[in-house]
C-alpha cells in the first residue's frame, strides 16, 4: 500500500489560482476601450483578448486556464467595450439632423438644453463649423474662419474641428481650457495663421456661455430687432497677440446667433441690420439658412449657429 503523499504547498497555490475570476484585469482595458472612439475601443479590446488567450497557455492571470466561467467573463467583457463605445457615438451623431435646404448650404439640427440650435455651412473658404452633443443634454459649438494658407486647407479646417470635437466632448472641460487646447492645436499646424471663432455653450437648464476670440459679437434678439449680447472679446485663436485666459461671457436671451467674421465683413455696416432675421423667425434651421445669404444674392457665406431656447428639444 502507497504511503499516503504529503501535501505540496505548491499545489494549494495553483488550486487557489484556478478559482480566482480575474474581473480587475479586464476592468482597465475595459474603461479605456468605452472612454475612447470605436476603432480604438476595438483595438484596446483586440489586444486585451490576445493576452486572455496566451494566459490559458502560459497562466500568468490566474482564473483563464482552470476557471471558463472566468474565461467566458473576460472574453464578454472585451466584446462588450467597444459595443459600448459606438452605442456612446451613435447616440451623439443620431443627436445631429441634416435639415432641408437648397443645395449650397449644408443645415444641421441639434438639441441645446431645452431648446433647440441649427448650424448651417456653406463650403466657403476658410470655414469652421463644428458641434458636439454632450451626454447630459448641453451642446457645445465652434463657428469661425482660419487665415493663413496652412489653415485655410481642407486638411487644415477639418483638423481644428476633429480636436475641437475631441476636446468638447471632455464635459469637465471648461471652455476657456477649450479655447486653450484649439490654441494649442492651431499653433502646431501653422506658424503662420490664426482661427477667429466663437465657441458656444449650452448646459442643460438652457444656460448659454460664450467665447469670442476675434469674432464678431453674439446677436440677441429683443422683441422685434437684434441688439449685440456684449460678450468679451479676446484675441484670435493661435493669434501672435498676447495670450491671455479666454474670459466667458454669460447671455441671459432665449434666442441667439453666432456668425462667422466672413458673414459680417461681407455685409459691412449693415451686418447688425441682417441680423433682425433672428427675431423674425422661430425656426432655428429656416433662420440659419437665411442668414447665410450674402449681399447682393453672391455665393453663400457662413458658418452660421442659431440658438432657440424656446423651441422644445423634441420639437
Amino acid at each position: 500500500m502507497e504511503p499516503d503523499r504529503p501535501a505540496d504547498p505548491d499545489d494549494e497555490d495553483d488550486e487557489g489560482k484556478t478559482t480566482c475570476t480575474p474581473i480587475g484585469w479586464v476592468l482597465l482595458p475595459g474603461l479605456l476601450g468605452v472612454s475612447a472612439r470605436p476603432r480604438a475601443a476595438a483595438l484596446v479590446s483586440a489586444w486585451a483578448g490576445v493576452l486572455v488567450l496566451a494566459s490559458v497557455v502560459v497562466p500568468f492571470v490566474p482564473g483563464h486556464r482552470g476557471d471558463p466561467s472566468a474565461l467566458i467573463a473576460s472574453a464578454t467583457a472585451l466584446a462588450v467595450a467597444p459595443a459600448l463605445a459606438w452605442a456612446r457615438r451613435h447616440r451623439r451623431s443620431t443627436a445631429v439632423v441634416r435639415a432641408a435646404a437648397p443645395p449650397d448650404v449644408a443645415v444641421f439640427t441639434m438639441p441645446a438644453g431645452p431648446g433647440r440650435a441649427a448650424l448651417a455651412v456653406c463650403g466657403t473658404p476658410g470655414e469652421v463649423g463644428a458641434a458636439v452633443p454632450l451626454r447630459d443634454g448641453g451642446l457645445r459649438v465652434l463657428v469661425g474662419t482660419v487665415t493663413g494658407p496652412a489653415l485655410s486647407t481642407p486638411a487644415g479646417r477639418r483638423a481644428i474641428e476633429l480636436a475641437f470635437r475631441r476636446h468638447a466632448g471632455q464635459a469637465r472641460q471648461s471652455l476657456p481650457q477649450l479655447v486653450e487646447a484649439l490654441d494649442q492645436v492651431v499653433r502646431a499646424l501653422a506658424s503662420a495663421g490664426d482661427l477667429r471663432a466663437t465657441v458656444v455653450q449650452v448646459d442643460r437648464a438652457g444656460l448659454l456661455d460664450a467665447v469670442r476670440c476675434g469674432s464678431p459679437d453674439l446677436a440677441v434678439a429683443t422683441g422685434h430687432r437684434a441688439t449685440l449680447a456684449g460678450v468679451p472679446a479676446g484675441p484670435a485663436i493661435g493669434s501672435t497677440a498676447p495670450a491671455g485666459p479666454a474670459v466667458s461671457g454669460r447671455v441671459t436671451s432665449h434666442h441667439v446667433a453666432v456668425v462667422g467674421a466672413d458673414v459680417t465683413e461681407a455685409h459691412g455696416h449693415r451686418w447688425t441690420g441682417v441680423l433682425d432675421q433672428v427675431a423674425g423667425d422661430e425656426d432655428p434651421a429656416r433662420t440659419a439658412q437665411r442668414l447665410t445669404r450674402g449681399p447682393g444674392g453672391v455665393r453663400r457665406i457662413g458658418p452660421v449657429l442659431v440658438v432657440d431656447l424656446r423651441t422644445p428639444s423634441g420639437g
